[in-house]
């Protein structure tokens, strides 16, 4: 069973992947569909301080949502032309009916339903062939901003804490009843200590950790076989948390993901395009 593993795709699909995707059995997508550049450069520039309507007021916001939106869908769209069966979770660019937020043009849950080869995961389990796979994807708070409060207002503090204590549950929900053997983790923010130190000087968290410690304690209990992440552009490679293999992907955008051959429930080569 042949698994083309990749994530981080920000509005670009290139040619070299959907020539390998037509290789595989089955895709794994770790999300980030959607281009938020134009959005995360004002975002960074006025860190904790104001928010996008702050700067460029509701109608451009709205505007420059629907230009995200739309680049993601196009993504999602040519996921599904390929023809193979697509694992599909969000990232923290995406738009998903969670977040809730009055700006956003639409969500990509509708769309998703619509297109026949993607099975939406975010949250859920499913089974690949002889596998379980379990996907948790979208925007969660990383333990670096609760260990450092990110915050400087007590009351924001303090809901970011409640929110982040919140998603430790639910993740921890999605494991309960019958445990998982020899599954597949897909998630789109990275464990904490893996692949997750910042190094991009522009960002407002250079040199920090922006992993979530709660998928380090799930693979600690659960050992899953292949932990795939994303959402991390600097990191592409392979290491070991216990006995499972984390698997970063490095951005599609540039180029890059994983080839993921397993046999049975046993591994048998992992390459990288790079």
């Amino acid at each position: 069973m042949k698994i083309l593993a990749l994530g981080d795709f920000h509005g670009k699909f290139p040619e070299r992947l959907k020539k390998e995707a037509k290789k595989a059995d089955f895709i794994l997508a770790a999300g980030d569909y959607a281009n938020a550049d134009k959005i995360r450069k004002i975002l960074f520039k006025h860190w904790t301080n104001k928010n996008l309507i702050d700067v460029v007021g509701n109608k451009k916001a709205k505007a420059m949502l629907k230009e995200s939106f739309n680049s993601g869908l196009k993504i999602l769209k040519e996921l599904n032309s390929l023809g193979k069966k697509t694992f599909v979770i969000f990232g923290n660019t995406d738009f998903y009916k969670s977040v809730k937020d009055e700006l956003f043009p639409k969500y990509y849950e509708k769309n998703i339903k619509n297109l026949k080869n993607l099975i939406l995961i975010d949250r859920k389990k499913s089974k690949l062939k002889d596998i379980e796979i379990i996907g948790h994807g979208g925007y969660v708070d990383v333990t670096d901003f609760i260990r450092h409060p990110l915050d400087e207002d007590k009351k924001k503090q303090k809901i970011r804490l409640e929110r982040y204590k919140k998603d430790e549950k639910n993740l921890f929900k999605l494991f309960s009843g019958k445990k998982p053997k020899n599954f597949i983790f897909l998630t789109h923010y990275t464990p904490y200590g893996f692949f997750d130190k910042v190094k991009a000087k522009k960002s407002p968290m250079h040199n920090r950790h922006v992993g979530f410690e709660p998928y380090n304690k799930i693979i600690k209990k659960y050992q899953p076989l292949l932990c795939i992440c994303g959402h991390m552009h600097e990191y592409q490679g392979i290491k070991r948390l216990g006995k499972t293999i984390v698997i970063s992907t490095g951005p599609a955008y540039e180029g890059k993901a994983a080839l993921i051959d397993i046999k049975g429930q046993k591994i048998k080569s992992i390459k990288f395009l790079k």
